[in-house]
């Protein structure tokens, strides 16, 4: 399928509530309006497709960009493709949607992920937290470095409330990740939410919905189940 093709299919599904929901959630215009489930169709429709994958993450259209990550091809998106990707992600749907699973399947997924939460570029550190936290919800405990882990959670306790709102959020998640599915770490965790406290939501739904890693992790730790890479 070509590119003007796809354009137009995503053109022709969007519509102005779900433009205005993602325009609410950080994207900007250029966008369709496409619900992620129709996307998805469409990726399953073109199957894996890199060239086209590039074509449509360049038009910097959040809903090309959201599809070019579900046909890219992982296995062949080398680290300096990824960051040139990253450094293209404006908001957290595509920096942590589209470009974080991406870099999670690469051999490399570690050192990108230390790399990308030191960039001063919001959204590639939020790519960063987003990485390590699939990784750290996947991999079998006995196979991390639990010390390398420890030190991702004194990262976060240490910058999150000098950082801007989607970054904290990203920490946030993170941090979730870790307490729940890391269970030698989990009282740590728990220790430095509580230290957190609350991290202003990036999109205001009510007056009670303020986040706390805590909460998070007191729920569903107790749920957890063995976990497969």
């Amino acid at each position: 399928m070509e590119l003007h093709e796809v354009l137009v299919q995503l053109e022709e599904a969007g519509d102005a509530s779900t433009r205005k929901i993602y325009l609410n959630n950080g994207a900007k215009e250029p966008l369709f309006g496409v619900k992620m489930g129709d996307v998805r169709k469409l990726a399953k429709k073109i199957k894996t497709d890199q060239c086209l994958a590039d074509e449509l993450y360049d038009t910097g259209i959040l809903d090309a960009m959201m599809l070019a990550g579900m046909i890219a091809d992982s296995g062949k998106m080398s680290v300096d493709q990824l960051g040139r990707w990253v450094e293209k992600a404006y908001c957290a749907m595509v920096s942590e949607r589209c470009v974080a699973p991406l870099a999670a399947q690469n051999p490399q997924r570690f050192e990108i992920a230390a790399n990308w939460i030191e960039s001063p570029h919001e959204q590639t550190a939020c790519a960063g937290f987003t990485v390590y936290g699939m990784l750290y919800s996947h991999i079998p405990d006995d196979r991390l470095d639990l010390d390398q882990v420890k030190s991702v959670v004194d990262t976060i306790e240490r910058r999150i409330q000098s950082e801007p709102t989607y970054l904290q959020n990203a920490m946030n998640n993170c941090l979730i990740m870790i307490g729940i599915y890391v269970l030698p770490l989990t009282s740590y965790c728990l220790e430095v939410s509580r230290r957190i406290g609350y991290v202003k939501p990036t999109v205001k739904i009510n007056s009670c919905n303020i986040q706390s890693a805590t909460d998070y992790i007191v729920r569903y730790a107790p749920r957890t189940k063995v976990k497969s890479l």
